[in-house]
């Protein structure tokens, strides 16, 4: 049987690893995942914090056929990131989702590896996500779908090193911004899904059939 990482938490009071796992953790396991959660946890439910990111190690990701990352910063707080990377590019399924493109920027290998970083985010507001290949196994069949949440605006994005899947065109100031893409390194796979700040965009059947085409897609599943 498979078996899935999910890393996610930061320091900060936003993109908590607690609200997000029962989510993530549904679908792995509905797709027949052995799932283990690691990442930074914020105990007490305030500001006091514990955990790191060091299941992201060489030796530990040996154990993984995916790796799911929900995290955010720019300190690695234990993470191997060349490591991540070589098991990416060596066969393994990593899917980011939303904060992936926040974290570890430092590294410039692992902001080319994911395909960008974020650069800024306006207010929280309905965005509509348009499909833009939909004969990509991820998205065959996917309909169109609205959710609030918050809309990362990217730097060091470059259209012609991914696959885009889908877009939104519902930020007033800037039309055509990416959402869903793939890449392929080495021997890998690689899907970013950006909607997800929210556990009530993560709750919706549209999300999560998305998220779970993703990591079968990513896992060669499909």
């Amino acid at each position: 049987m498979s078996r899935a990482l999910f890393v996610g938490g930061c320091p900060a009071s936003y993109h908590r690893l607690e609200p997000a796992e029962p989510f993530v953790r549904s679908v792995l396991e509905r797709l027949g995942l052995i799932v283990d959660v690691s990442g930074i946890y914020h105990p007490d439910g305030g500001e006091m914090w514990a955990g790191d990111y060091s299941l992201l190690s060489a030796e530990a990701l040996k154990q993984y056929d995916i790796v799911v990352l929900f995290t955010t910063g720019q300190e690695t707080r234990g993470a191997e990131i060349d490591s991540l990377i070589a098991w990416n590019e060596a066969g393994g399924g990593l899917v980011g989702i939303h904060c992936a493109t926040d974290s570890f920027t430092d590294n410039p290998k692992w902001v080319a590896h994911i395909g960008g970083k974020f650069r800024t985010h306006p207010s929280q507001l309905d965005i509509a996500l348009e499909v833009i290949d939909g004969d990509h196994p991820i998205t065959k069949g996917l309909q169109s779908f609205t959710v609030k949440d918050e809309l990362y605006l990217f730097a060091d994005y470059d259209p012609g090193k991914v696959h885009l899947l889908a877009e939104t065109n519902s930020f007033a100031d800037e039309s055509h911004v990416p959402l869903v893409w793939t890449k392929q390194p080495g021997a890998g796979r690689l899907v970013y899904i950006s909607l997800g700040h929210n556990p009530s965009t993560m709750e919706t059947e549209a999300w999560q059939d998305l998220f779970a085409s993703g990591v079968e897609w990513a896992l060669n599943r499909k």
